[in-house]
């Protein structure tokens, strides 16, 4: 059943689901089963930047580099520049040219401390055929992507959510599984940034807590679907990119789940002992290395013989046996099916269900509350493979929504570990790093930074890539989407989110739900502070169900086979002068419904400083240039503002130029020359669709010019009074807002969306 040419259609998943309604009055605390896929390697922009009222290619406000072009212009060493452009899957074979740098080291270098203008320099293809064309930049788009975008319009999808880390695929996932990934929540133990930091080795695995580990002791139902693990069995290359799981289950390294007692292991320990026998020989100069890892293999031999997994506490068996669900009892499930498609090429598929055990679970009602879902390496999106996953979604899909009582109770997270080397344009946000707000968890000793005055740089053997300063996170936006009875409708959320929000959900789930403490102790305060839990996506929307077009999928197999022979991306540079904002026209136009978000926060300037104040217990993670510093090391700032806190900047008394960013699209500019002569703040209450703009002045008549760029309008207005306010009617764009208010050559610019609690619109900017 899991062979790619199974299911003749793919959208009737789609469809089915949408037509199953909630029971009557009930709501997502309703639900008995949450399903959570994490796939790979994915940046927003990349899969969903051309989809309609996301905050995608038509972003109005996004960051302009040092060099005066918005950071979708990317200069290359050439001095010549690139822009997002379409890849087309099936026309090129832009999903067969694999993946791009995508480790600690690019991550920050492409970020560049904030100036987000690296990102060709350090995403290149390290395939030299590939390394001068800007892939980083290519985007899929609904023709590309068919059942991604159908998805996106029949449920909901994030906009903001970030992954964790600015690292690759094992950190982020540590976050998902854990919420850190170091073992403790200081800068006293090293912080695994690197892939290689955690895996098998006794010295590499990691020791702290999971959250399955919190579920088994509170007695709460869980479990993790593979087709195969990644331990070493015997398998060989061809197969392990179709059946095992990609190392993407990172609880394999969690030394009390002893992944090493699992069927198969130990009967291949002597045959990768006589492979490093032989790899010894070719290579006496690393006599060291091999002679570890054999000593290791044979203490693995003694230690995790078969008959001492009867040993193991009830608990440490429940740990191993449902971390490490496989498809064993399925005859085939380490069997490929190899032959030709009707072009003559070369078609592997699995001879057996990839999903037989998730399958025969639901079919039988054995469902737990909580299961992780780990496709192999050719269904995880990863673009080192071809692109087949949207059938192993769709196959979820169909698996949850065959019996429409199960579908009824459940909610399904899809989303995604990392960006790879896909640009993304959203500056991420990161702990707080400014001379004027405490920081969290020690300052630079802290868990969210890594720094060369922390104390594992100078306890331990390092590498000089493992020395790379910078914040853990937050990383790159990546897809992110709930499917479920309360999330239809076709929204769009744009609460700051992250990997570790899905383990707050959970927490707050199950609390209410059962009354059970299930608490991630490693998740540090800032990020439990401005990440949101995923509940302001759930709502009791009776929308109808989108148009969709159905996809055969022998055929859409058959194109990507095909893709494989067509010619690479024709990918253009430009001039500085070719430069033009035309060439971001490619977003489809229109507008999503959007959640209502816990937000209600000021920023302004005032008495020489900027104020920022937050109303709410929400917190609100900012970003602040000072523009007329790019040239030094001292022009960018990140504040939390934590529940009901206020905060200040300090201002340049002379010439002065600074940009603040914020969640869903927030953006202030105060720029001018010497501190201006009046004040200008921007103030709403937080309950309907409208706002003041409330005038301070000294003696004497003074003209503003407000420019309304939604409206595309501008008026002179004269303030005679030492203090006066305009009060603006934002009921016509649902809370947006978008003004310049001019005096002499200062500027004030206040953009955003007033959040009043209740469904709203996606940016007008992009109908």
């Amino acid at each position: 059943m899991a062979g790619l040419g199974t299911s003749s259609i793919l959208h009737p998943a789609i469809l089915k689901a949408l037509a199953i309604e909630p029971a009557a009055l009930s709501t997502f605390y309703d639900a008995e089963h949450v399903v959570i896929l994490m796939q790979e390697n994915r940046s927003f922009d990349h899969a969903f930047g051309a989809l309609k009222g996301v905050r995608g290619f038509l972003d109005k406000r996004a960051f302009i580099k040092q060099d005066g072009h918005s950071v979708f212009f990317q200069k290359g060493d050439s001095g010549k520049y690139a822009s997002p452009a379409r890849l087309d899957l099936r026309n090129t074979k832009s999903t067969w040219m694999s993946s791009l740098p995508h480790s600690w080291s690019d991550q920050q270098k492409a970020l560049n401390k904030g100036k987000y203008d690296q990102w060709l320099q350090f995403k290149a293809s390290g395939n030299k055929d590939y390394k001068n064309i800007p892939l980083t930049l290519g985007y899929y788009n609904r023709e590309d992507l068919p059942f991604y975008y159908q998805l996106a319009d029949a449920f909901t999808i994030f906009d903001q959510y970030f992954c964790s880390s600015l690292t690759g695929t094992t950190p982020n996932r540590l976050f998902h599984w854990s919420g850190t990934l170091r073992e403790q929540q200081n800068g006293k133990v090293k912080a695994n940034v690197y892939n290689e930091n955690i895996d098998y080795d006794k010295a590499r695995q990691a020791h702290w807590k999971s959250f399955p580990e919190i579920l088994e002791e509170q007695n709460v139902s869980w479990r993790i679907y593979q087709n195969e693990i990644s331990l070493p069995k015997g398998m060989s290359g061809e197969q392990e990119a179709w059946l095992s799981n990609f190392t993407d289950n990172p609880i394999e390294w969690f030394s009390k789940f002893n992944v090493k007692f699992s069927k198969g292991y130990h009967e291949n320990i002597p045959k990768i002992i006589a492979y490093l026998k032989e790899e010894l020989a070719k290579k006496p100069d690393q006599k060291k290395r091999f002679e570890t890892l054999i000593a290791e293999l044979e203490e693995d031999q003694i230690r995790y013989a078969p008959e001492n997994y009867a040993q193991l506490s009830q608990q440490e068996k429940n740990l191993h046996e449902k971390a490490f669900t496989t498809n064993s009892n399925d005859p085939d499930y380490w069997n490929l099916e190899i032959g030709k498609d009707e072009n003559g090429e070369r078609l592997v598929v699995p001879k057996g269900d990839v999903l037989f055990q998730f399958r025969k679970d639901v079919e039988e009602q054995k469902l737990p509350l909580v299961s992780w879902l780990v496709a192999p390496e050719h269904f995880s999106d990863h673009p080192g493979s071809p692109w087949y996953g949207a059938w192993y979604i769709s196959e979820v899909l169909n698996i949850l929504t065959k019996d429409p009582e199960t579908w009824k109770k459940t909610i399904f997270i899809i989303n995604y570990d990392e960006n790879d080397g896909y640009f993304d344009h959203v500056l991420p946000f990161a702990p707080p790093v400014n001379p004027s707000q405490p920081v969290d968890l020690n300052g630079k000793e802290g868990a969210e930074y890594v720094d060369q005055s922390q104390e594992y740089m100078s306890a331990l053997p390092l590498k000089d890539y493992e020395r790379i300063e910078g914040t853990v996170g937050l990383g790159y936006r990546v897809p992110m989407i709930i499917a479920s009875p309360w999330t239809k409708g076709g929204f769009v959320n744009s609460e700051v989110s992250d990997h570790t929000s899905v383990l707050q959900f959970l927490e707050k789930f199950i609390q209410k739900k059962y009354k059970k403490d299930v608490t991630v102790d490693n998740i540090s305060d800032w990020r439990r502070a401005v990440c949101g839990d995923l509940t302001s996506a759930f709502n009791s929307s009776s929308r109808k169900a989108p148009q969709m077009n159905y996809l055969d999928q022998k055929e859409y197999t058959k194109t990507i086979n095909a893709a494989k022979s067509k010619p690479v991306p024709d990918l253009k540079w430009y001039t500085e002068n070719e430069i033009k904002e035309s060439l971001l026209e490619m977003q489809e136009r229109g507008t999503k419904p959007s959640n209502a978000l816990p937000y209600h926060f000021h920023v302004n300037l005032e008495n020489g400083k900027i104020k920022m104040k937050n109303l709410k217990e929400c917190g609100v993670p900012l970003l602040l240039y000072d523009r007329t510093q790019l040239d030094s090391s001292n022009y960018h700032f990140s504040y939390a503002l934590y529940s009901r806190q206020e905060l200040s900047h300090p201002m340049n008394p002379r010439k002065y130029d600074y940009e603040v960013f914020g969640p869903n699209g927030f953006f202030r500019k105060f720029s001018g020359s010497n501190t201006p002569e009046i004040e200008i703040e921007f103030n709403n209450n937080g309950l309907k669709n409208e706002a003041e703009l409330i005038f301070k002045k000294g003696k004497g008549n003074t003209s503003v010019t407000i420019e309304n760029l939604y409206e595309k309008s501008k008026k002179t207005f004269s303030i005679h009074q030492t203090e006066e306010k305009i009060t603006m009617d934002l009921s016509k764009n649902k809370g947006w807002y978008d003004l310049k208010v001019l005096y002499g050559d200062h500027i004030w610019h206040f953009a955003g969306r007033i959040e009043t609690g209740k469904v709203s619109i996606s940016d007008p900017h992009w109908a």
